[in-house]
């Protein structure tokens, strides 16, 4: 028996969305048939992909490694199925959506990409917290968004895109201990993040609640750039992408911290309306993929 990319399938999204049954929704098949997919494909690997011991699924660690294989899999066959499509160039607007951390580091590329291949597309930009995206997408105000943590529903597929490693950022002169910072370490120092309801904002909130402890000085802008430019100059901490700071970084205005516990990573995720009788969004998707595999 040969590995199917429908058991592949159902291992990301059971990855992704934490659960066999939200899995079978975003796959819109019934829940036995994602538990029958996981079972066939443990059968031909020979070991556990998924634990099922707690009261929710959680990935093993080596399933963990076959789901990077399998969202690459994944990513070929639909670039594929992509290239080989005779259909008509879309014609029309797309609403599309974007966090600030997709927008920093690849819609300018996706944007020359859509143009390119599908010149008469027109984007509408809407650039807000995930949250909100989320939100509007569900609300019918936007076709499509890249964003952190969307949820699905029936007019509403959802596709992993990758995974943004967050780290503490501080500027040159601020005086912190040289071991991994704890929560405890941050209680007091000024720290800049997103206002709620960002991902970033409950991400710092997760990371000191883990301490036991409140940030006693926190401080909110909705502008990533504006954050870390008032970080490099000393007015607070602040957690963020690095992958949008590397200029930063390599100047010495930064410095990327090491702390305990470490940061989750953002995983961004591309949303999009999949009804019957709208325009399919596939198209934008496969690009997408595409231009976030070759940056890798």
């Amino acid at each position: 028996m040969r590995l199917r990319l429908d058991q592949l399938e159902a291992l990301s999204w059971i990855a992704k969305l934490g659960s066999f049954r939200s899995a079978a929704r975003q796959l819109r098949i019934s829940q036995p048939a994602v538990s029958s997919r996981i079972r066939e494909l443990e059968r031909h690997l020979g070991f556990a992909v998924i634990d099922r011991e707690g009261a929710r699924p959680r990935v093993t660690p080596k399933g963990t490694e076959v789901v990077r294989y399998a969202e690459q899999m994944i990513g070929l066959a639909e670039s594929l199925a992509t290239h080989f499509d005779e259909r008509p160039l879309f014609a029309g607007t797309i609403r599309m959506g974007a966090a600030d951390t997709f927008a920093l580091t690849h819609l300018s590329p996706l944007l020359a990409r859509i143009a390119a291949q599908q010149p008469a597309t027109h984007v509408e930009l809407d650039i807000d917290f995930s949250a909100n995206l989320n939100r509007k997408l569900h609300a019918g105000d936007l076709d499509i968004a890249f964003l952190t943590a969307p949820t699905a529903s029936a007019a509403i597929a959802i596709e992993p895109l990758l995974d943004l490693d967050l780290a503490w950022l501080a500027g040159p002169k601020m005086a912190l201990p040289k071991r991994p910072l704890t929560p405890a370490d941050l209680v007091d120092v000024p720290i800049l993040t997103n206002p709620r309801p960002s991902h970033l904002y409950r991400t710092i909130m997760d990371w000191f609640a883990g301490g036991g402890v409140v940030p006693r000085r926190l401080n909110t802008c909705t502008s990533l750039t504006i954050m870390a430019k008032l970080t490099a100059e000393g007015t607070g901490m602040s957690v963020l992408p690095h992958a949008i700071l590397q200029r930063e970084l390599g100047r010495g205005q930064l410095r990327r911290l090491r702390s305990n516990p470490r940061l989750p990573p953002h995983h961004m995720a591309v949303a999009y309306r999949d009804e019957p009788g709208r325009r399919d969004l596939r198209h934008v998707v496969a690009i997408a993929r595409d231009l976030i595999d070759h940056a890798r």
